[in-house]
């Protein structure tokens, strides 16, 4: 799935403050911990956790093929941890926005790259909730994975109907359970955020 990409933010984060401490040693810094995002357009948007990012306002987004490109925060909703980076590329390989509402519980979703590193492959699960018993989210019987945080959930047309949040916890049972942002809710913040006007195409959101 090339439209997946790994983010990070660009600056590392510090874990204490720059004054010297006792030791003499300067306060080590922590690699931020990246997410998953996708593109959800050709003209270089990418969706991803808004958590994750930490507040910055620059990124380092690494596409399929390894290459590391900067990219910008261009609109955050830290309510729904969500935010939409772009990258000064064109053409780039992206995946249509499906229509959540659409979802039915026991219906059967995929989620791409929730292993580590630059992994894509797709994990299958089934909806358990849509929303009225889980805050607004989606919810899914998914093993939660840091590393898949900021991915999309896909249905079976191949489109994006969720993104998958940092909240993913077990339920202690015999059944894990993830939640991710229904991908309506996405395409409202996109609309209201984005510089610009939003138009939507059939399956997709595109900027003008």
């Amino acid at each position: 799935m090339r439209a997946v990409v790994e983010v990070r933010p660009s600056k590392r984060i510090s874990a204490g403050p720059r004054t010297p401490v006792a030791s003499g040693r300067e306060p080590r810094e922590l690699e931020p911990r990246p997410s998953r995002g996708f593109f959800i357009d050709e003209l270089g948007h990418v969706v991803t956790s808004d958590q994750r990012l930490g507040g910055a306002t620059s990124v380092e987004v690494t596409l399929y093929d390894g290459r590391v490109v900067e990219a910008a925060v261009v609109a955050r909703d830290r309510l729904n941890d969500i935010a939409v980076v772009r990258l000064e590329r064109r053409g780039l390989p992206s995946i249509a926005l499906g229509d959540s509402g659409a979802l039915a519980v026991g219906e059967r979703v995929l989620a791409i790259g929730s292993g580590g590193g630059l992994d894509r492959a797709p994990t299958a699960a089934t909806v358990l909730a849509t929303g009225a018993s889980t805050g607004g989210n989606l919810a899914v019987d998914l093993t939660p994975k840091p590393d898949g945080v900021g991915g999309p959930l896909l249905n079976r047309l191949g489109q994006a109907v969720g993104i998958v949040i940092d909240s993913a916890v077990s339920t202690g049972g015999t059944r894990p359970l993830t939640f991710a942002v229904p991908v309506d809710r996405v395409k409202s913040t996109v609309r209201n955020l984005m510089p610009g006007p939003i138009a939507e195409l059939p399956g997709r959101a595109e900027v003008r």
